[in-house]
């Protein structure tokens, strides 16, 4: 739609650098991101204007505006891009994890360790916000797509895959609860199966209004920045979200190992058991996810595979700390800088035999599971959309990911028989 509604001057990029000539000459204070994301929402980020990039790209990292500091590498990673800036994760974390200010300061190489107390309290309930703003958002541009009256299987499905998410919100994001009035309507169309479907749609946009306009101006605005598409195909909003919605979620479990590790050393072993039970209930939604990545075209995602080759999520920070922060594994320079101190497992090591520990087993055990029937889905998903390919990532594809859903989170659980 971006692109079909674009004016000519969007398309070239004229309003871009006009509206940075005049943020350059200071008759404008913000950076225009407006005019610079609808250029490249317009175009896709590797037809993106080669001056406006070179522009982009000069712009000196201002320590005093982090948002920017964050975002620019998003519009100059054509040639060496990566997951990170495809995805806009750092934006994404950055609003999470501060109030978006021009005082706010950014160490890009800082990997600072969770907050704690109430600091994890108010990061749980920002993530939360970001994915119900990323869910309002993804509703919002497929109802519109159903309303352009290309009501096409395809499009009933993917519409209401994404509808069915935002009605399980409070489920997957908690600590952001909607009023379930926003979403009832959505949720009864829902159950309208045989209904044309007008009335999903107009409850849909109705639905994505209000969540949009409830969330924080600050995130509101970074979720619509955040957004740089490689391509022009629509099916790629789609897959961006989707990444955005489980980083988020690799966040929460990334706290909750952290904080059920915390309670052990100090021998709370209800609120470690406590804090693996939340996350590990989050986890429940990850099949309606899963469904909507399923709606994923073959032949579609095979164009965008093409432009974004060396783009994978074995590039994921928050997911490869989860498993570092769970047991120990081999040495490795990646792992060792993702993770110090005990593992959550080690430390339950030390105190599965005490009175309680039962209740605290049985979570991780259930997080375990959680976490690979996750990697199951994603096999599965992956194997059915790009077949045995070699993966973005330098890793041999499907087979990969095959072979890492056998590992568990807690090899120590098993054995003996257990699984």
């Amino acid at each position: 739609m971006a692109a079909a509604e674009a004016t000519g001057r969007q398309r070239a990029g004229s309003d871009a650098h006009a509206a940075m000539d005049d943020w350059e000459n200071r008759f404008l204070s913000l950076f225009p991101y407006t005019e610079v994301v609808t250029h490249f929402q317009a175009v896709g980020r590797t037809q993106a204007d080669p001056a406006l990039v070179r522009r982009l790209s000069a712009v000196p990292a201002d320590r005093h505006d982090a948002f920017l500091a964050a975002w620019l590498p998003m519009t100059c990673d054509q040639e060496t891009g990566g997951y990170v800036t495809y995805a806009g994760l750092r934006p994404h974390l950055l609003a999470a994890e501060a109030d978006l200010d021009e005082d706010a300061d950014l160490d890009e190489d800082a990997d600072p360790a969770p907050p704690h107390g109430g600091g994890r309290d108010r990061l749980r309930s920002r993530l939360d916000e970001l994915t119900v703003a990323v869910l309002g958002d993804l509703l919002r541009t497929e109802a519109a797509t159903a309303g352009l009256g290309a009501t096409t299987p395809a499009v009933r499905t993917r519409l209401r895959a994404t509808a069915r998410l935002l009605v399980l919100c409070g489920e997957l994001a908690p600590s952001h609860p909607i009023d379930p009035s926003v979403t009832a309507d959505v949720a009864a169309a829902l159950a309208r199966t045989q209904e044309p479907l007008e009335p999903l749609a107009e409850a849909s946009v109705r639905a994505a209004k209000t969540v949009l306009e409830l969330v924080s101006p600050s995130l509101a605005r970074t979720v619509a920045r955040s957004l740089l598409p490689v391509t022009c195909l629509h099916d790629e909003i789609m897959f961006i979200r989707s990444i955005q919605v489980f980083e988020a979620l690799y966040e929460q479990i990334g706290l909750a190992v952290t904080e059920s590790r915390d309670a052990l050393l100090e021998e709370r072993l209800d609120e470690a058991a406590d804090a693996l039970a939340a996350v590990t209930d989050r986890m429940t939604v990850l099949p309606a996810l899963f469904r909507l990545l399923g709606t994923m075209p073959v032949e579609v995602f095979a164009v965008i595979r093409g432009y974004t080759s060396g783009r994978s999520a074995v590039q994921s920070r928050s997911y490869r700390r989860i498993e570092a922060a769970c047991a120990p594994h081999p040495p490795s320079g990646v792992a060792d800088s993702l993770w110090t101190g005990p593992t959550l497992q080690e430390v339950w090591t030390d105190v599965r035999t005490r009175p309680g520990a039962d209740r605290l087993t049985e979570q991780l055990r259930r997080l375990d599971s959680s976490w690979r029937g996750m990697k199951r889905s994603h096999w599965g998903i992956t194997l059915r959309i790009i077949g045995e390919v070699p993966g973005t990532g330098g890793t041999a594809g499907a087979s990969y990911l095959k072979t890492t859903s056998e590992t568990p989170l807690f090899p120590a659980l098993t054995g003996k028989g257990e699984r």
